[in-house]
C-alpha cells in the first residue's frame, strides 16, 4: 500500500500559492481581453454590412475550431518566426486563451441579442425611444440575463484551460507542482494538492453560475 505523506505539500505551500496567483492572473487578463473582443465580434456578426459580418464570421469559426493547446504552442513557437511576436510564456498564454474565449463570447453575445423579441424593439421605436435608449433600456437588460450563465461557464473553462500554459513553462499552478515533483518524488500528494487547489478556485464560480441559472429574477418572463 502506498505510504501517503503530505508534509511535502505543507512544507512547500508557497509553491502552490504563487502558482495559483499566476493562474488567476492569466485567467483574469484572458477574461478581460476575450470578453471585450468577443462583444465586438458578437455585434459585428449581426451587422448588415458583409464587409463587417463576413470577417467576423471567419474569425469566430476559426477560433471555435482551433484547440487551445494547438493555438498556444503555435503562437509561442511560430509567432517569433512569422510575425516577430516575441511574447513571454505568460502573455502567450493570455493571448491564446483570449483569442479562443472571444470566439465563444461572440456567439453568446449574438445569442443574447437575438433572444430579445423584435416586437419589443419595434414597439420601443414606435414610442419614440432613440436607438441608444432602445439598446440600453430594452435590449441589454434582457440580453444580459440570457448571456450571464453561459459567460460564467466559459470563464470557468478558461480558468481550467489556463493549466495548458504549463507546456510553455509558465509557472502557473500545474507547472509549479510538476517542478516540485521532480525534487520531492511525491507525485500523488502533489497532484492531489493541485486538484484541491483547482477545486478551491473553481467551486465558487460554479456555485455563482448555478445561482444565476436558478434565480427567478434572472429569468426572462
Amino acid at each position: 500500500m502506498y505510504d501517503w505523506d503530505f508534509n511535502i505539500v505543507f512544507q512547500h505551500k508557497e509553491v502552490f500559492l504563487s502558482g495559483a496567483i499566476i493562474t488567476l492572473e492569466i485567467t483574469f487578463y484572458a477574461i478581460i481581453f476575450g470578453t471585450l473582443l468577443g462583444a465586438v465580434l458578437g455585434v459585428a456578426k449581426k451587422s448588415k454590412s458583409p464587409y463587417i459580418r463576413i470577417p467576423a464570421n471567419i474569425y469566430i469559426e476559426l477560433f471555435l475550431a482551433l484547440p487551445i493547446l494547438v493555438l498556444l504552442i503555435w503562437i509561442y513557437y511560430c509567432g517569433p518566426l512569422l510575425f516577430g511576436l516575441n511574447l513571454s510564456g505568460f502573455w502567450t498564454a493570455v493571448l491564446a486563451l483570449s483569442l479562443s474565449l472571444s470566439a465563444f463570447v461572440a456567439e453568446i453575445v449574438r445569442s443574447g441579442l437575438i433572444s430579445v423579441p423584435i416586437g419589443q424593439i419595434e414597439s420601443a421605436r414606435g414610442l419614440g425611444l432613440s436607438s441608444f435608449q432602445t439598446i440600453t433600456r430594452i435590449v441589454l437588460p434582457q440580453a444580459i440575463k440570457v448571456m450571464t450563465p453561459p459567460l460564467l461557464s466559459m470563464y470557468i473553462s478558461t480558468l481550467k484551460m489556463s493549466s495548458l500554459a504549463s507546456v510553455i513553462a509558465v509557472y502557473e499552478l500545474l507547472h509549479s507542482a510538476q517542478n516540485l515533483i521532480l525534487s520531492s518524488y511525491r507525485p500523488l500528494e502533489v497532484y492531489t494538492a493541485v486538484a484541491i487547489s483547482y477545486l478551491i478556485l473553481i467551486l465558487p464560480l460554479t456555485l455563482l453560475t448555478r445561482r444565476f441559472e436558478t434565480s427567478k429574477k434572472w429569468r426572462i418572463s
